[in-house]
C-alpha cells in the first residue's frame, strides 16, 4: 500500500442479491446504487439483461439484452417506467451515455448499432418523450461501450464508440449525424471504458492483459496495470474505471479481488479481497459525502444470490503515513542543517572560506 494514501476499509454492503450482476451505477451523491443483470424488476414489470445502466440525478436510463432500452423516473413510491424504445436492429445494448448539457443519450449495441435521442419534456401534459436524432450502423465496430467526446468548431459535441475488436477500435462520430469522423487502433481487446476528459487520459480495460492507460491528445498507451488471472481458457471481461478525480484505476478480477491502483505511478495501492475467489465483473466509484468509495459486485455464472460490496477511504485524524513520510523528511532536512551548523559556522569554516576567496579569484 503506497505511504502517501490512507487505506480503502470495508463497509456494509447488500448480502443475498438476488440474480446475476453485471454493472453497478451510483448518482453523483452516492445515495443511490442501481444494478442490473440477469433480473430486473420494477412493480412487475421485467426487462431481461439489462447490460447497462445510467443514472443522472433521479432518473435511470437501461438497455437489455433483447435491444430494449427505457428510462425510469423517480416518483413519489419509487421509480416508475417514463417510456421505453426498440432499437431498429435487437441486440444487446452495451453502452449508454447521457448529456445531462443537451438533454441528449447516446446508446450502442453489439449489432453496430449507434444511436442518439434528445429527451423532452411536453409543456402541455409534462410527460417525457424521446425523439430520435440518428441510428446509424458501423459496419463492424461491435461497440462494447460509448460516450460524448469534446465540441467541434460547429457546436456538436462528438461521440467515442469502442469497438470489440482484437485491436481495440475506438471511432469517432459526428453527434448530430452519427457519420464516422475517424478512429484509432488501441491494440488490444475492450472489454469497458472510462473517459476522464479533464485530464485528458481514457482507461481500457483489456481482459487479457489487464487495464491500460492512454493520453487523449496522441491517443498512444501511457502505461499497462497488471491483474492476474486464475480462470482456466478465456478470460472473464471485467470493469475498470477511474476513482478519486482520476488519481486511481480501480479493477475487478475473476478471483474476487478488486484492484486499487495509482494512475500516475503504476503502483498497486491496495487489494480489496472479497473472501470468496469468484469473478467480479462490476465495479464503480464515487464520492458519498466527500469520501472516495468503491463499489464492486459478485457475478456468478450459477446466479443464485451475490453480494454487492462498499470500501471507503479511511478518514482519520490520527496522523497517517503520509504526515509520517513528510515528519521524517523534515528531521533529515534539520538533521543537516545542524550538522553544517555544528560543523562549519560554529567552528569559523565559512568565515575562512568567504575571507579566501577574493584572494583566490584575484590571485593574491
Amino acid at each position: 500500500m503506497s505511504f502517501s494514501r490512507f487505506a480503502y476499509t470495508k463497509h456494509r454492503g447488500v448480502q443475498l442479491h438476488s440474480g446475476l450482476i453485471l454493472v453497478l451505477a451510483v448518482t453523483e451523491d452516492g445515495k443511490t446504487l442501481a444494478t442490473g443483470g440477469k433480473r430486473f424488476e420494477a412493480k412487475g414489470q421485467m426487462y431481461p439483461d439489462p447490460s447497462q445502466a445510467r443514472r443522472p440525478h433521479d432518473v435511470l436510463y437501461f438497455g437489455t439484452q433483447s435491444g430494449t432500452w427505457a428510462c425510469w423516473r423517480r416518483g413519489d413510491d419509487g421509480f416508475e417506467e417514463t417510456f421505453s424504445k426498440q432499437i431498429t436492429t435487437s441486440g444487446e445494448i452495451t453502452g449508454l451515455s447521457f448529456d445531462p448539457s443537451k438533454n441528449i443519450l447516446c446508446i450502442c449495441s453489439r449489432s453496430d448499432i449507434v444511436q442518439a435521442w434528445k429527451i423532452l419534456k411536453n409543456s402541455v401534459n409534462g410527460k417525457w418523450s424521446a425523439s430520435s436524432i440518428f441510428s446509424n450502423e458501423i459496419a463492424g465496430l461491435a461497440p462494447r461501450a460509448i460516450t460524448f467526446a469534446g465540441f467541434d468548431s460547429s457546436g456538436d459535441r462528438d461521440i467515442v464508440a469502442f469497438g470489440s475488436g482484437h485491436n481495440g477500435p475506438v471511432a469517432t462520430l459526428s453527434g448530430s449525424t452519427g457519420k464516422w469522423k475517424g478512429d484509432w487502433m488501441a491494440g488490444g481487446y475492450i472489454s469497458s471504458a472510462d473517459v476522464d476528459w479533464k485530464e485528458g487520459v481514457l482507461c481500457l480495460n483489456d481482459p487479457y492483459f489487464g487495464p491500460g492507460l492512454f493520453r487523449l491528445a496522441d491517443e498512444a498507451k501511457a502505461r499497462s496495470f497488471e491483474v492476474p488471472t486464475e480462470t482456466d481458457g478465456e478470460p472473464y471481461t471485467t470493469d475498470a474505471c477511474f476513482g478519486e478525480k482520476g488519481r486511481l484505476i480501480v479493477a475487478g478480477s475473476d478471483h474476487g479481488i478488486v484492484y486499487v491502483f495509482d494512475a500516475r505511478s503504476g503502483e498497486t495501492i491496495q487489494k480489496l479481497d472479497t473472501k470468496k475467489s469468484k469473478w467480479v465483473k462490476a465495479v464503480t466509484t464515487a464520492e458519498v459525502a466527500g469520501v472516495p468509495t468503491i463499489f464492486a459486485a459478485h457475478t456468478y455464472r450459477d446466479e443464485g444470490y451475490q453480494d454487492i460490496f462498499v470500501w471507503k477511504r479511511a478518514q482519520s485524524s490520527l496522523i497517517g503515513w503520509y504526515q509520517v513520510e513528510i515528519f521524517l523528511k523534515t528531521l533529515v532536512v534539520l538533521g543537516c542543517v545542524a550538522f553544517i551548523y555544528q560543523n562549519l559556522v560554529s567552528a569559523g569554516m565559512i568565515q575562512k572560506i568567504v575571507f579566501k576567496l577574493p584572494r583566490a579569484i584575484y590571485g593574491k
